[in-house]
């Protein structure tokens, strides 16, 4: 799920295509300057079975479509002048059996479809702020339960005022940080006699975001304060409040599940909230699903996020603070799953080898939201470490090993500076021989141009397996065209080339919507790859916009207006012999005053070419363009699908735009 949002681009050059696999030219994602941007979403009643109301700010907002999330699609409100770029109000339904959580959203317009932004669907009523709420001496009036939607303004704190009764219990929740806002919340409550009772920052696992609970030990009038942490403010600070007896939750256990298993759900102090199945079906694999609890005697649901998996999740038995209470690592366990517990709890496991075996062991702890940095450190029998990480470049730690033979070894599992608690949750991917295959793209959506192409590229990480992969779209807006294609053993980077064919076509929901890509071996052998976007920065950078770090899989494509030129080919399949030759050729359509010449490149490291592959190309005139395939003697039998892009300069104006994929077979002689 999602997630709001990133805006990751490759930044390279383009080098000329050579007659020899030397050079390397990389893939860029298109970012048109028309592009939808979401600077914060207003809510109101985004609640299950119920009519929702959203008020979207942000720039190049012209021409709104919908408001796309997986609980329900909004549409603009009647009477809306869609023809200037302002703030745009939408309404919709939420589907009824929607869970409350965060989730993904998008702005579609008829010029293409947002980044990810994130929303809460509650189950608690909105309750619309008022000016009251700026005046920290009275405060704004409230009746709850109830939830609010605002913005902090520098300086200046919101505060709400409510009554309770003697015994009555408060659960306050703000969301910020955890849906991309920039404000960094503080709560404070203050009695009826005006002093204060509580003071809550950060809480451990929820991103810089913080939540209370307090009993009412007198009658009277009650006074919550919400405000900055620096005092700062603006239209990016904005927050999702929760007040009234809610089931608070810091952390879910495990944060890796399969679908149907039963996830915990923790409360601050470790207390269990409740449990409840992992919704999903197995096609989710590597989506980030909500899932929610709710107590009888609570007026709303706490929730949580876990990342869905379709493997064998394996949780840790207590003890297992000593090398000689390792718990035993099932042969078919794919994901382990456990807490640091306490300051300085340290979890050992046992795996046994019948044989020399390659191992992997990645940790994902900071993607999911969880404040741990896990350290992994492997050993033999007699106690030699064989292997330890700590952090494997911008991931987790990561460890890799050949075990020798048959026999016992051991993984330490640790936190790098021995914090523990309810939050501090970890999960391991452990592949023991076991092969698959990651997928990782810099972006979460592609804006199609009419009539045109674009490209997402994605790259493959092969676990314990080099051979072949297919590439195939199960799931796209109808407008939407995306050629099946084979990547070559060589192969780690790849375009995902999507085309809307029709040039004349008008805007329509067929232009937009989820994609949902299938990257799997031709004979089926292994698990579809799971798709992940790379995760963005778990801090703040100064003057840049706040985001999550939580994992994240979703991908959306929309269609956009035409491009400066656009390409086609002919054949897109093309079966050569060794010592052969083919040709395809590569038809432009282009605007009126692009007549340049353009230059056709690899648009993928041209050493992944299959070996004994050669492609002639340059500088394409006006027209159409010939491209000659050649296989030397030797060259390797075999699928493979050679990449290809164009690029030409106007003015200051430089476009690339990818050729849709030419699939190449080289036969035996």
């Amino acid at each position: 799920m999602a997630d709001s949002c990133l805006k990751s681009f490759v930044k390279t050059h383009i080098l000329p295509l050579a007659l020899t696999a030397g050079c390397m030219v990389c893939l860029s994602v298109r970012a048109g300057a028309q592009d939808p941007t979401v600077d914060r979403v207003e809510t109101s009643q985004l609640r299950p079975g119920q009519r929702a109301t959203v008020t979207v700010h942000g720039k190049q907002l012209n021409g709104a479509l919908g408001f796309w999330t997986p609980a329900g699609v909004l549409r603009p409100k009647e009477g809306t002048d869609l023809t200037k770029d302002q703030p745009v109000t939408l309404e919709g339904d939420i589907k009824a059996d929607a869970t409350p959580g965060i989730y993904p959203a998008r702005f579609v317009s008829n010029h293409g479809a947002s980044e990810a932004t994130w929303v809460v669907v509650d189950d608690l009523p909105t309750t619309a702020i008022t000016g009251d709420a700026d005046n920290r001496a009275t405060g704004q009036a409230l009746t709850l339960p109830c939830c609010l939607f605002g913005q902090i303004n520098p300086v200046v704190s919101k505060t709400f005022r409510f009554t309770m009764t003697t015994g009555q219990v408060l659960s306050a929740e703000v969301f910020a940080r955890r849906i991309g806002s920039d404000l960094d919340p503080v709560l404070r409550l203050f009695g009826p006699d005006g002093k204060e009772l509580l003071y809550r920052d950060d809480m451990p696992g929820g991103e810089g975001d913080t939540q209370l609970q307090w009993t009412a030990a007198a009658d009277g009038e009650y006074r919550l304060e919400l405000r900055d942490v620096r005092y700062s403010g603006g239209g990016r600070h904005y927050f999702h409040l929760r007040l009234g007896k809610l089931s608070l939750v810091t952390t879910a256990s495990p944060r890796i599940a399969r679908v149907g298993q039963n996830v915990s759900l923790i409360g601050t102090t470790g207390d269990l909230v409740g449990e409840t199945p992992m919704p999903g079906t197995a096609d989710v694999s590597g989506a980030l699903i909500p899932v929610s609890f709710r107590a009888a005697d609570a007026e709303a649901s706490g929730f949580a996020s876990v990342v869905a998996t379709s493997n064998p999740v394996q949780s840790e038995t207590e003890p297992n603070d000593a090398k000689d209470q390792a718990t035993v690592i099932a042969p078919d366990t794919a994901v382990l799953a456990g807490t640091f517990q306490k300051a300085g709890d340290v979890d050992w496991f046992r795996i046994t080898a019948t044989e020399a075996t390659p191992l992997l062991i990645i940790a994902r702890t900071r993607e999911v939201a969880s404040p741990c940095d896990v350290v992994l450190e492997l050993y033999n029998a007699d106690g030699g470490k064989i292997a330890e990480s700590d952090d494997a470049g911008p991931r987790d730690a990561e460890v890799t090993a050949q075990l020798p033979g048959a026999g016992e070894f051991y993984l330490k599992v640790s936190e790098i500076a021995g914090r523990g608690g309810a939050a501090w949750t970890w999960a391991l991917d452990v592949f023991r021989a076991r092969k698959s295959v990651r997928a990782v793209a810099p972006a979460d959506r592609l804006n199609v141009p009419r009539g045109g192409n674009a490209a997402l590229p994605l790259t493959l990480r092969r676990i314990q397996y080099d051979g072949p992969l297919k590439v195939e779209a199960v799931s796209l807006p109808a407008a939407l065209k995306m050629n099946p294609f084979v990547v070559g053993s060589k192969q780690s980077t790849v375009p995902i080339v999507l085309t809307a064919a029709d040039p004349a076509a008008t805007s329509s929901d067929a232009d937009w919507g989820p994609i949902t890509l299938k990257i799997s071996t031709p004979d089926g052998s292994l698990p579809p790859a799971e798709l992940q976007l790379v995760p963005p920065p778990p801090k703040k950078a100064d003057n840049e916009v706040f985001r999550s770090a939580r994992v994240r899989s979703d991908v959306f494509a929309a269609v956009a207006p035409a491009s400066q030129f656009s390409f086609t080919v002919e054949p897109a399949t093309v079966t050569l012999p060794q010592g052969g030759m083919a040709s395809v050729t590569i038809k432009a359509t282009r605007a009126a005053d692009w007549t340049m010449p353009i230059e056709i490149a690899y648009s993928t490291p041209a050493d992944q070419v299959s070996p004994g592959l050669t492609v002639a190309g340059g500088s394409m005139p006006a027209g159409e363009f010939v491209v000659n395939i050649t296989a030397a003697a030797d060259a390797a039998v075999g699928p493979c699908t050679i990449f290809l892009q164009g690029k030409a300069k106007k003015d200051n104006t430089e476009v690339v735009q990818p050729v849709p994929p030419i699939q190449v077979e080289v036969t035996a002689k």
